[in-house]
């Protein structure tokens, strides 16, 4: 292989892994189609009216998760008016589209909600947390992953309120035509599980 050739190799391989700097390539962006639990489907940078895509990342039985689901719903109601597109996440597999909308209802969330057994979207948001927060620009660059605010100091030690709102002040920055380098906060819950991609990949 000449030396073009493998340049050429090597940048298809970071763009594909979600590490290219210049955020998701345009094929790929327009190529982001996935399918939530009602059978919609969504294409999140199609339109030229999306500032912002957030992914939030969540657990039927993660008590941290089940606590944000009024904010998250907050969020959703007050930022989608400004042209940020959020979708809530299930990254495991035991859950299904019945159960999803379950859980949905229980908890009164109105944002659309996808499932994936995959890891797709898990791996391009590098999301390790339920409840975890993803956020790229309108460029499909990812600016912001971590928790939504710090409501939890730890897990199992609760603030009264937060006086921290990473998720909410990232995207004021974005939709104030800020631009952003990448920031990472710790989020606080529950792990989500990657043992069976491993087995899958052996």
């Amino acid at each position: 292989m000449n030396r073009k050739r493998h340049i050429a190799l090597i940048a298809t391989l970071l763009a594909l892994a979600g590490a290219w700097t210049g955020g998701l390539p345009a094929p790929a962006k327009a190529k982001l189609v996935f399918t939530d639990i009602k059978g919609k489907n969504h294409t999140p940078f199609a339109s030229a009216k999306t500032k912002a895509v957030v992914f939030v990342f969540l657990l039927r039985d993660c008590p941290v998760s089940n606590v944000y689901a009024p904010e998250i719903t907050r969020i959703h109601r007050e930022y989608s008016k400004k042209g940020v597109a959020l979708y809530l996440v299930h990254p495991d597999r035991d859950t299904d589209a019945k159960s999803a909308l379950a859980h949905a209802s229980e908890y009164k969330l109105t944002t659309p909600v996808v499932l994936d057994h995959d890891h797709k979207l898990t791996r391009l948001a590098d999301a390790q947390v339920t409840p975890e927060a993803a956020v790229f620009d309108d460029k499909g660059r990812l600016v912001y992953r971590g928790r939504i605010d710090n409501l939890y100091a730890d897990f199992g030690k609760k603030r009264a309120k937060p006086t921290r709102r990473d998720l909410r002040d990232t995207l004021d920055a974005l939709l104030a035509g800020k631009a952003l380098a990448k920031r990472t906060t710790k989020a606080v819950g529950c792990y989500i599980d990657f043992s069976n991609d491993k087995e899958k990949n052996k």
